[in-house]
């Protein structure tokens, strides 16, 4: 059976890529066959909001080098030593710089699709869009990767929520234009920093807290979050 590999991306940062891995990562908690890789190197934010899941489940990997370039062979040993690891999924949280520089090096330096297929992998792309003055590099990004992949694998399409607030027209225009490309859009983490209940769920992700330890109100908010708009 094929393990199914999950690229979380965005080149523009502060758009929500460590927040749905996060995300995922509770909706996963206790599924031993699923691991993650945090490969933003500037922020480690994964390993601080999924440390909950413990050291077999979690590591954070480098792949670029000193010049802050993202290395062919840095990427391709690492997927080749997943290859006998008992997980079945494994998600990756791309930085900004990895996720920018990505599409380049599966265009011009590495006959991607080919290579996982090697190596008996899937891969699946979460592209993350975010609104206000993200909107629009978040869809460049979009855009350029699905030219490359040319519909030869998945690619989902996440927008976060929070970043739209008060901007329905903008959040409209991403749904179109996901329909016309045949692309699955997917909404996620609608929680208000300005409320009560928004703010205790946004710092109990930051500390890494498992779902268990969250508190009633933010334990059913959390929950309904995870059924309704966690799945892939």
């Amino acid at each position: 059976m094929m393990k199914q590999v999950h690229f979380i991306m965005q080149s523009k940062g502060g758009v929500g890529k460590s927040l749905l891995a996060a995300l995922i990562g509770l909706k996963s908690q206790n599924s031993e066959s699923t691991a993650f890789v945090d490969l933003d190197c500037s922020t480690k934010s994964s390993m601080r909001q999924l440390k909950f899941l413990g050291g077999n489940r979690l590591e954070a990997v480098s792949l670029l080098n000193e010049k802050e370039v993202l290395v062919r062979d840095n990427l391709v040993s690492y997927l080749e030593s997943l290859v006998n690891t008992p997980f079945e999924e494994i998600i990756f949280d791309f930085g900004a710089p990895e996720s920018e520089q990505f599409p380049a090096l599966i265009e011009r330096d590495l006959p991607f699709e080919e290579f996982m297929d090697m190596l008996q992998m899937k891969v699946n792309y979460h592209i993350v869009i975010g609104g206000g003055s993200a909107y629009i590099p978040s869809v460049q990004f979009l855009q350029n990767l699905y030219r490359i992949v040319d519909n030869k694998t998945s690619l989902t399409v996440w927008a976060s929520i929070t970043t739209f607030n008060h901007q329905p027209m903008l959040l409209k225009e991403l749904q179109q234009n996901c329909d016309k490309l045949g692309l699955k859009l997917c909404k996620f983490g609608d929680f208000d920093p300005q409320s009560h209940l928004g703010g205790q769920i946004l710092d109990s992700i930051r500390l890494g807290i498992p779902l268990e330890e969250y508190s009633p109100g933010s334990k059913l908010r959390m929950r309904k979050e995870l059924t309704e708009n966690i799945n892939f």
